[in-house]
């Protein structure tokens, strides 16, 4: 089994990234595990050319984006993560998501027919990390907004989506919590049944 961590925090070793590691600490050593930092990609932005629809893929010249649509289209349960910044998942990775339309569902080129998900039968879970403590973080333009962000996504792509994790209060903690420690952990091991 191929898990697929799509990491969109820009510190690898801050708060959203950790959680995301206690998701994969859960994994057995037994399945492929791969990271993909956002930040760390060459990208262009969507154009919106909806060139994508009727070629399967982005039209717009070879980066990163299309590395990355290949990695996704071959994954069998992926993991987002992201910093809640202002309701919502960071630039970057916003834009990878964008760029990469088509890995997750396929949409006729007329736009007529639904969309078809590409990943029933999958799983995913999100991670976000709010500076604001609970319970003003789970309002709509805290990490309510980033995890409702990466939900759109993962259900257009027809993936079961077996858990989020908030971590609350993220910039006043010296650590990440034992109870969300364990609980992420336990979404590494449901990743895998």
């Amino acid at each position: 089994m191929k898990i697929l961590f799509l990491n969109g925090s820009p510190r690898k070793d801050g708060y959203t990234v950790r959680v995301m590691k206690c998701i994969e600490d859960g994994i057995e050593s037994k399945h492929t595990v791969e990271w993909i930092h956002a930040y760390d990609l060459g990208i262009k932005p969507c154009q919106s050319c909806l060139q994508c629809r009727p070629n399967k893929e982005c039209n717009l010249p070879k980066d990163d984006g299309h590395h990355v649509w290949h990695k996704i289209r071959s994954a069998d349960a992926l993991v987002i993560g992201s910093p809640t910044y202002f309701g919502n998942i960071s630039g970057p990775l916003k834009t990878l998501i964008d760029r990469n339309l088509t890995a997750y569902e396929e949409i006729a080129a007329s736009g007529l027919e639904m969309p078809i998900s590409l990943h029933i039968g999958k799983k995913a879970a999100m991670v976000t990390a709010c500076n604001a403590p609970s319970p003003i973080s789970q309002l709509p333009n805290q990490s309510k907004g980033a995890l409702q962000a990466m939900e759109t996504v993962l259900t257009a792509g027809g993936y079961d989506i077996v858990g989020s994790i908030t971590l609350d209060g993220a910039a006043s903690k010296k650590e990440i919590p034992l109870e969300i420690q364990e609980e992420a952990k336990m979404l590494g091991v449901e990743l895998q049944s």
